[in-house]
């Protein structure tokens, strides 16, 4: 005959209380209520879900992400066109911000969509590239109204202008949106052509020279000593004749590339200066562009007739030395 033990209901009273009272603790320890009847027992109260993970947007078909990506072009080109047409250079500072603008606005535009399966790698590409906005918040340009090139002069407005324009036009057509604008083509889609017209040109540069032998200015008394120059380098050259001070020559000459001249009236010892460059400026007596300032550095005897050749070699006889610009 089967009997009743009580000692194991006991137990399993018991048991169930202790394991109640583990529950209850612990909803407590962590800031929640237990459970109450009629709940099931089950930890978390509801059985209805409260989660805060987002739900993925559904990949674009290919025609709509191209709809997104011309839309793209769209609201970046007038930005980009103000820039090509600013013209100060305040204009341009103006327009590269609002250029930055606009491109940060696309940059947190595209994050928002979800591309086609194939355009995956194309989408990363895109929002690296629009990435850009973030250089062009800083002053990017290199034209400096206040500096003075190798020759000692400011660029030309329009010169400066263009480098300007350059500068900002380069940095959005990195090597980033050229990749882009590769990838996008490989899958058939259409991305960088409307946003970014052509480079702009830049402006057409003077390249003025003077005759050849021509003395451009001369000074102080008549002597009886000659120098004759030879130059055989590819760029022209002014060769000054100075007693002292380059900044007050008894002559200068201009003698172009490849071309020799003589010079006589040379009144005493004197020294050999020239600089060579491009575009001559008659009006200041030098040139405009990519100069450099040499001296001989031996003085001259007036009592003789000088030649010498102004194109380096390692059998010459005589040493050169840069000097300041005269």
């Amino acid at each position: 005959m089967g009997s009743v033990r009580r000692t194991s209901l006991l137990g399993a009273s018991v048991a169930w209380g202790i394991l109640t009272l583990i529950i209850a603790i612990a909803f407590i320890v962590d800031g929640t209520s237990a459970p109450t009847a009629g709940s099931g027992g089950r930890a978390g109260g509801s059985s209805s879900s409260s989660g805060t993970g987002s739900i993925s947007k559904p990949a674009l078909a290919p025609d709509e992400y191209q709809a997104v990506l011309t839309r793209v072009e769209q609201a970046v080109r007038p930005a980009v066109d103000r820039v090509l047409a600013a013209t100060t250079l305040a204009e341009v500072d103006s327009a590269r911000i609002d250029l930055a603008t606009a491109l940060r606005q696309q940059s947190d535009y595209i994050q928002t969509v979800t591309p086609p399966y194939q355009a995956r790698e194309q989408h990363a590409v895109l929002e690296s590239a629009l990435l850009v906005w973030n250089r062009l918040e800083k002053d990017i340009s290199s034209a400096d109204v206040t500096k003075l090139n190798s020759c000692g002069v400011q660029s030309a407005l329009q010169t400066q202008l263009y480098e300007a324009r350059r500068d900002v036009y380069r940095a959005v057509k990195s090597g980033t949106y050229k990749t882009a604008m590769a990838s996008f083509s490989e899958i058939n889609l259409k991305f960088g052509e409307l946003m970014l017209p052509l480079e702009p040109t830049a402006p057409q540069i003077t390249d003025r020279r003077a005759a050849n032998g021509a003395v451009v200015q001369r000074s102080g008394r008549r002597g009886s000593g000659s120098l004759r120059i030879k130059n055989g380098d590819v760029t022209d050259v002014a060769v000054l004749v100075a007693s002292g001070n380059p900044a007050e020559p008894q002559l200068t000459v201009y003698v172009r590339s490849n071309s020799n001249a003589t010079v006589t009236g040379i009144a005493g010892t004197y020294w050999v200066y020239f600089k060579s460059g491009s575009d001559w400026d008659a009006a200041r007596r030098g040139f405009t562009r990519d100069c450099s300032f040499e001296k001989f550095d031996d003085s001259f005897d007036p009592n003789a007739n000088w030649e010498i050749s102004l194109e380096k070699t390692s059998t010459g006889n005589a040493t050169t030395s840069t000097v300041p610009a005269f």
